[in-house]
């Protein structure tokens, strides 16, 4: 009889597997994406109000600057996104492949946005390159944290 990997000797073929996601490794690595998308949002802004360009921030959280108001929104955002790929893992077949699409349009639709406001042109730049600067690191880092907390069940 014949042994295959992953399957019992004498089936004639592998045993199907699925991929879970371990909780606790993926949520950590969730956070610690947010927290570099914060820091992201708030060196863009910086770097944007160096040139003298006001980039047009969120209207809450009136009392903080327009740096801290991004940080916070980058944060936010990749915590739903993070929970976006969480689900669409847990759920999908290829959920990181929809997830890349998901989160590509949603930053396309961000850095587009601007454009409709009525500012100066430099102020819109400068919004959409801080929009840029909190979809970038979503995309970039979150498939990798999903694919590092894989597990085979």
């Amino acid at each position: 009889m014949t042994s295959y990997p992953g399957g019992a000797a004498g089936q004639g073929g592998p045993i199907a597997r699925e991929r879970g996601v371990a909780a606790g490794k993926f949520w950590a690595g969730a956070v610690a994406a947010a927290l570099v998308t914060a820091l992201s949002a708030l060196v863009v802004t910086l770097i944007v109000r160096a040139f003298d360009l006001m980039p047009i921030a969120p209207p809450w959280l009136l009392d903080t600057t327009v740096a801290v108001r991004f940080a916070i929104l980058g944060f936010i955002a990749a915590l739903v996104a993070a929970a976006l790929l969480y689900l669409l893992l847990a759920t999908t077949p290829g959920g990181d492949s929809f997830f890349g699409w998901i989160v590509g349009l949603l930053t396309l639709a961000a850095v587009v946005l601007p454009f409709v406001y009525d500012a100066s042109t430099g102020d819109r730049i400068a919004t959409s390159l801080v929009h840029l600067s909190i979809g970038l690191p979503i995309l970039g880092m979150l498939p990798g944290v999903g694919d590092r907390a894989a597990v085979w069940k």
